[in-house]
């Protein structure tokens, strides 16, 4: 069984500014409708998308390229440990982002989950679209 989600995406931005839209509080309340993170390592996560809560824990975190959290529903557990990871890999001035939601209990989870992040993911381009244009910025 494929027990996972797997999205890919290209953003017009670089990665030093696209990385911080998921692993820092600021950047992730850009995209999803509420979220509180301490981004480092067993930090805790809370993100709002719609009238659903998860909850999580950060599991890794590689600046500027890489952070998972354990994840699960709040009211709603999956009743399995799941794990959401985001990647951003460098591609000129833009930057080739990979989400994957992996451990998904059930075909029909990985659907719903699937169709979830799809429509999060857009968000989350959307927000890149508004990242200070990248001539502006210098990298740290």
């Amino acid at each position: 069984m494929n027990d996972r989600v797997e999205l890919q995406t290209e953003v017009d931005a670089p990665r030093h500014l696209v990385f911080p839209l998921f692993a820092t509080a600021d950047g992730l309340r850009r995209w999803l409708d509420a979220a509180t993170l301490d981004a480092r390592v067993g930090g805790e996560l809370r993100a709002t998308l719609r009238d659903a809560q998860a909850v999580g824990r950060v599991l890794a975190l590689d600046p500027p390229q890489h952070i998972s959290f354990a994840w699960d529903w709040v009211g709603r557990p999956l009743g399995a440990a799941s794990v959401v990871a985001f990647d951003a890999i460098d591609h000129g001035a833009r930057t080739w982002v990979t989400l994957r939601h992996v451990g998904l209990p059930s075909t029909g989870q990985v659907q719903l989950h699937e169709v979830m992040w799809q429509v999060w993911l857009e968000r989350f381009v959307d927000a890149c679209r508004l990242l200070p244009d990248k001539s502006e910025t210098t990298h740290p």
